[in-house]
């Protein structure tokens, strides 16, 4: 029989576990003019030097074969496809840098970031890993390298060891590689998220790793709209089989904040670009920042995290397509209630939001 071990909290996060940010309006900070100035400036210098680093190795070559080609673009390629391919195994995360990076402190301090309680029931399990299931995923998802930072200490029961599931397209783009490999990520291959719940702990022998996913990826992400809650999550049941197959508690995460930081035209070319998601696994998000820049707007970001949802098969890492359904439509509740329960605290534009699954 499958089960859920949830109780009446899981739906419900009573009182008794300490997250009173449900009932209780949080501040948001208005960050300084210095901070928006910075965050203008770096961000806008960082997309700007990630695009230059791009067209020099991926175009380059075409005008300087025998230069660019072969002393920078090969080498290049060859080492980050061949010889040195972390994304594929177990990453190559950089702690330090996640926590201390000069843009990284800037950026959380200008969204105003802040990560709500952490339930008993997840920050108290040493013993266990857990499956991340972390919507919506926004229009650049920038929340996910800025917590990389805080969640060792938020959540010290997994402390660092957990990995996040990134698009393979991001392991091809110079310095967002280096980024992703410094904070976590890893590739979003079903083979690669297998291989990582299998991984035991060397010395104790117990599988430890847990893992962050966002489901919704980039259908949801070319979905985004400001100021609208919508996550892509009706036909997203890769994870839930994952959690059932592997036995690990899976836990819903909504970024309240992530769909606000930036204007967006969901409708502009949306066949074309849909046809690139679905194709070739690009996603083109047409959106703009502060004055029509790459620079995100100053949406305050709050983090919620819900009660591990426990879920179990009849027949042992052999999920059936009616309990992965059945599994499925249980995250959906808890995730539903997770957002209305936490929703009024972000002030009354939040309060009258409806999150829409698609």
């Amino acid at each position: 029989m499958m089960t859920s071990k949830t109780n009446s909290d899981v739906l419900d996060n009573g009182d008794d576990n300490g997250n009173k940010c449900d009932n209780e309006r949080i501040k948001t900070k208005r960050p300084s003019k210095s901070i928006r100035a910075l965050t203008f400036v770096l961000t806008n210098g960082l997309t700007v030097t990630i695009l230059i680093l791009a067209l020099i190795l991926y175009v380059g070559p075409f005008l300087y074969p025998k230069s660019i080609g072969l002393y920078i673009t090969l080498p290049y390629l060859s080492y980050t496809l061949v010889l040195c391919r972390h994304e594929m195994r177990n990453g190559n995360p950089w702690p330090h840098f996640s926590k201390i990076f000069p843009l990284f402190r800037i950026m959380r301090s200008y969204f105003d970031m802040e990560l709500a309680p952490i339930p008993p029931k997840l920050a108290n399990q040493k013993e266990e890993r857990f499956i991340f299931a972390v919507f919506p995923h926004g229009t650049n998802s920038d929340f996910r390298i800025l917590m990389d930072g805080l969640l060792p200490e938020a959540i010290p029961s997994i402390g660092g060891n957990y990995r996040v599931l990134a698009a393979s397209v991001l392991f091809r783009i110079p310095l967002v590689r280096e980024l992703a490999l410094w904070t976590n990520c890893i590739d979003a291959r079903r083979s690669v998220a297998e291989k990582l719940l299998n991984k035991k702990h060397p010395s104790t022998e117990r599988k430890h790793m847990s893992l962050m996913v966002l489901p919704g990826g980039e259908a949801e992400q070319i979905r985004t709209i400001k100021g609208k809650e919508r996550i892509f999550l009706s036909q997203r049941k890769g994870f839930i089989k994952l959690a059932l197959k592997y036995d690990t508690p899976l836990v819903p995460v909504y970024v309240f904040g992530s769909s606000d930081a930036f204007n967006t035209s969901t409708h502009t070319l949306f066949k074309a670009r849909n046809w690139l998601v679905k194709n070739m696994g690009i996603c083109i998000p047409i959106s703009w920042g502060v004055l029509g820049s790459l620079c995100p707007l100053p949406a305050k970001h709050l983090i919620v995290f819900g009660e591990p949802l426990y879920f179990s098969c009849v027949q042992k890492n052999q999920p059936t397509q009616e309990e992965i359904l059945r599994c499925h439509s249980l995250f959906c509740d808890a995730l539903l209630s997770l957002f209305n329960q936490h929703k009024s605290s972000m002030g009354p534009t939040y309060a009258s939001r409806k999150l829409e699954i698609l």
